[in-house]
């Protein structure tokens, strides 16, 4: 979770690093609106014309842009996988290095080393129960796989709700619109051209804040998942290694194995 936070805040200071400069230009078009002259087809143009629904559209594209910054970060395979860490763990391993291999897990924890560490606290006495020690596996790799993909599954809720707001705004936006032609305004289309800008405006805006939303969040979501299908591999590999230097220890007996706790 803590990594979660400090990515999310990273990746959204850059979004406010990028979207930073349009604030000054948006001032700058606010106080030459309220002179009276035209209203021109700029960014702080577009959202007077879309209201107040422009607002929330706005805050949802810097956090779109802030979680995929996040996404690409998480999804690297060196930061998933850890591969400069699976030359030593390995080793350890296959010497029956228990003490070093929990040492590493803890000093570098990662995807890798918090489901392999689970799986290692279930040795007691030096005696390995692969049931055991399987079954803390998978339980970890839930866990940590769920707490991974959090934070890319924001972007399926902007996906959603950003469309959802602009259909809001086109909503409001008719109804202004029908209000001022039940009070005589059908021969006026100056008068109901903001209106049915609204409308216009805010679709658009959602629309342009979901498709990329819907995509990255897919694009980022197969990136993740190919990622975890590589990592169980990796620690099918370290675990039998494991096994394989218990057995040889054992003098090609094969390990006792305790029962799996049941519950």
């Amino acid at each position: 979770m803590n990594r979660f936070r400090r990515r999310w805040l990273w990746g959204l200071g850059v979004a406010a690093v990028v979207l930073g400069p349009a604030l000054p230009v948006c001032a700058q078009e606010a106080a030459a609106g309220g002179a009276g002259t035209p209203v021109q087809q700029t960014l702080w143009g577009l959202i007077k014309v879309g209201g107040i629904i422009m607002y929330p559209l706005g805050l949802l594209s810097v956090a779109m842009i802030g979680l995929a910054i996040y996404g690409f970060l998480a999804v690297r395979e060196r930061k998933m996988l850890t591969p400069e860490l699976v030359p030593p763990l390995q080793d350890a391993l296959s010497n029956l290095n228990l003490d070093e291999a929990v040492s590493i897990c803890n000093g570098t924890p990662s995807l890798l080393t918090n489901i392999l560490n689970a799986g290692l606290q279930r040795i007691s006495d030096g005696v390995l129960d692969v049931n055991s020690m399987e079954k803390a596996m998978e339980e970890a790799s839930v866990e940590e796989t769920a707490s991974g993909l959090k934070g890319i599954s924001y972007l399926s809720i902007i996906a959603t709700i950003a469309p959802m707001l602009g259909l809001l705004g086109t909503v409001s936006g008719m109804i202004k619109a029908f209000q001022k032609i039940g009070h005589g305004a059908m021969g006026k289309p100056e008068v109901l051209a903001t209106d049915i800008g609204e409308a216009m405006v805010t679709t658009a805006t959602g629309l342009l804040i979901g498709i990329p939303a819907m995509f990255l969040y897919f694009y980022l979501k197969n990136r993740y998942t190919s990622n975890i299908s590589r990592l169980g591999r990796v620690l099918g590999n370290l675990t039998h290694h494991l096994v394989a230097s218990s057995r040889r220890a054992a003098g090609g007996r094969e390990t006792p194995e305790t029962p799996a706790a049941e519950g």
